[in-house]
C-alpha cells in the first residue's frame, strides 16, 4: 500500500502521521518523493525520523539500517526513517541539522509566495492588455471580470497557504534557536552606544559576545558612537558595560530611539 502526502520531510507532523499508520497496522517500508510505502504488519513498530549530516548517515548506515533516507535539497543533510528507538543509537540530538532544514523551508515558503503572486499578477495584466485589443462585448467583459476576480482569489489563497507554512516553520526555528543558541541568521535590532570622553577608542573585543559592533562615528573630544546588532535589550547592555566602564561615560539608545 502507498499513500501520497505533502509533508516537510522529517517534521514532527510527518512523524505523528507515520506513527498513526503504524497504530493501524501499516509499517513504513520506503519513501519516494511525496509517496510513502507501507506493508501490513502484525506488530508494526513506531517510526523515528531525524535529520543527520549525510556523512554521518553514510558512516552509520551499516549498523543503523534505516528504513528509508531522503536527502534535503540544497543541504548536506538527509532525513532518516528508522524503527530503532533513539536510545539504541549513537545520534541523540539533531537540533542543529533540524534548524538548518526549517530555515530553508521557511525561506522556500516565502519564495513560493512571491513567485505565485508575481505569476498570477502577470496573467491578470496580460488579460487586461488583451482586453484592449479585442472588441468590447458583454460576454468578453464578463470573462475579463471573472479572470480578474479569480486571479485575486488565487493570490489570496496562495498567500494564505504560503504564509501559514512559513509561520509554522518560523515557530520551530525560534524554538530551535533557543535550544542551539545559533542565532546567526536571526533578525536582531541595532542598538546604539555612545562612549563619551574616551582617551582612545574603546576596546570592544571584550564585548564581542554581545553581538556585532560597528563604529559609526567619532570626534576629537573622544566621543565614539557604535552600532550594536544584538538580541540584548538596553538594560542588559548597560549591566554588562558598567562592569568595565563608568556609567556616566556611556549612553545606550535602543533601536526605537529611546535613551537609557
Amino acid at each position: 500500500m502507498h499513500k501520497t502526502h505533502f509533508f516537510l520531510k522529517g517534521s514532527d507532523r510527518e512523524q505523528r502521521w507515520l506513527n498513526r499508520q503504524a497504530d493501524r497496522g501499516y509499517q513504513l517500508t520506503a519513501v519516494t518523493g511525496w509517496t510513502y510505502h507501507f506493508q501490513r504488519a502484525t506488530t508494526p513498530r513506531a517510526v523515528v525520523s531525524e535529520y543527520l549530516p549525510t556523512t554521518t548517515l553514510e558512516a552509520m548506515a551499516a549498523d543503523f539500517k534505516p528504513v528509508a533516507t531522503v536527502p534535503v535539497k540544497g543541504t548536506a543533510i538527509a532525513v532518516s526513517y528508522a524503527n530503532t528507538p533513539k536510545t539504541h543509537r549513537v545520534v541523540s540530538d539533531d537540533a542543529v541539522a533540524r534548524l538548518a532544514v526549517y530555515r530553508q523551508a521557511r525561506n522556500r515558503a516565502l519564495n513560493w509566495m512571491n513567485g505565485w503572486v508575481a505569476a498570477i499578477w502577470l496573467l491578470m495584466c496580460l488579460a487586461l492588455f488583451t482586453s484592449t485589443k479585442v472588441a468590447a462585448t458583454p460576454g468578453w467583459a464578463a470573462l475579463l471580470w471573472s479572470v480578474l476576480i479569480g486571479g485575486a482569489l488565487l493570490i489570496i489563497v496562495g498567500m494564505v497557504i504560503c504564509v501559514t507554512a512559513a509561520v509554522r516553520c518560523h515557530r520551530t526555528v525560534r524554538r530551535l534557536v533557543r535550544i542551539t543558541g545559533d542565532d546567526e541568521d536571526a533578525w536582531k535590532p541595532t542598538m546604539h552606544i555612545l562612549f563619551k570622553h574616551q582617551p582612545e577608542r574603546p576596546d570592544i573585543d571584550q564585548w564581542q559576545d554581545m553581538g556585532r559592533w560597528q563604529l559609526a562615528m567619532h570626534n576629537q573630544r573622544g566621543d565614539y558612537y557604535f552600532n550594536l546588532q544584538t538580541s540584548l535589550n538596553a538594560y542588559e547592555i548597560k549591566s554588562i558595560l558598567t562592569k568595565v566602564i563608568n556609567q556616566r561615560d556611556f549612553t545606550v539608545m535602543s533601536w526605537v530611539g529611546n535613551y537609557h
